[in-house]
């Protein structure tokens, strides 16, 4: 999403409001291994401060991800308030939180974006019990068990066990 900032940089304005709903590219959904999401809604302004600008905004939604030990699908709901300051020029001992405006437009998607990985947890399970799966029939663990032997010897040292017999 691209707002034009024209109006705040040229001082006919002192702060842009913004509300709309943003749908995230099929390349993002796939860098971050996601199912599916749903619309964010984004609500936020830009509010001249001297020579920078300071950028507000939150942003809500769900997404769908697979749980990483039994595959079920796992809804993450997203609500969460970003702040930046938007600068003409960095300075040499830049700070994260700040961000160049290179041009009157800025497009929001690569910041919302930026936030919403960082903001994701490492590893989505669907229960804190979450059995996953047999690693040798694949069988849900939380839904059934298996009748797999629990001897499971490592394949590099399996030629070992006739040396015993």
């Amino acid at each position: 999403m691209n707002l034009d900032l024209t109006k705040v940089i040229n001082g006919l304005q002192d702060q842009l409001e913004f509300n709309f709903d943003l749908i995230l590219s099929e390349s993002y959904l796939e860098s971050i291994k996601s199912v599916d999401a749903s619309v964010i809604n984004v609500l936020g302004k830009i509010k001249k401060i001297d020579k920078r600008y300071d950028l507000t905004l939150t942003y809500s939604g769900d997404m769908i991800f697979e749980c990483h030990r039994c595959l079920e699908r796992v809804t993450i709901s997203l609500k969460n308030t970003v702040e930046r300051l938007l600068v003409t020029k960095l300075d040499t001992e830049g700070s994260d939180e700040e961000t160049l405006l290179e041009s009157s437009v800025l497009d929001l998607a690569p910041i919302l974006e930026e936030e919403i990985t960082l903001n994701l947890p490492l590893q989505v399970i669907c229960s804190e019990s979450c059995k996953g799966l047999c690693p040798m029939c694949g069988a849900d663990l939380n839904k059934e068990t298996c009748t797999c032997s629990d001897e499971r010897i490592d394949p590099r040292l399996e030629a070992l066990k006739n040396l015993f017999i």
